[in-house]
């Protein structure tokens, strides 16, 4: 049986890895900003995507991928949307582990713990 593998760099995970990743990685991403060459999409792009939502504000990017500050104009009520990076999403094996989190995260209720409204795919994202 091949071990599993980082989407990243590809190196073995052990049994016990926290979010999938090897752990070069996970202390990589956490110390290091995104890099240069992978810019965030416009606010423009995200509100072509996510048409059911007013896009404020980029609030941050870092190795998954990039946050945005959202409004839901049915609810009047402020949200945070989280986009995996592409190269990330089109890993057919991260983005199932993703959306595994998601659904998870979305069982628990906790103030010290993310509420999750949804998740899923839209516009290529």
């Amino acid at each position: 049986m091949n071990p599993k593998t980082c989407p990243i760099c590809h190196a073995p995970i052990p049994e016990n890895a926290p979010g999938g990743l090897c752990p070069a990685c996970v202390l990589r991403d956490a110390e290091e900003p995104a890099s240069a060459g992978r810019g965030a999409p416009s606010i423009e792009e995200i509100a072509a995507a996510f048409p059911q939502w007013e896009v404020l504000e980029l609030i941050g990017q870092g190795g998954m991928g990039c946050v945005y500050k959202v409004r839901q104009p049915g609810l009047d009520r402020i949200v945070a949307l989280k986009i995996l990076a592409p190269e990330l999403g089109r890993d057919p094996a991260f983005a199932e582990r993703f959306a595994r989190e998601a659904r998870t995260l979305g069982k628990l209720h906790h103030p010290n713990i993310v509420t999750i409204f949804e998740h899923g795919e839209a516009g290529g994202f």
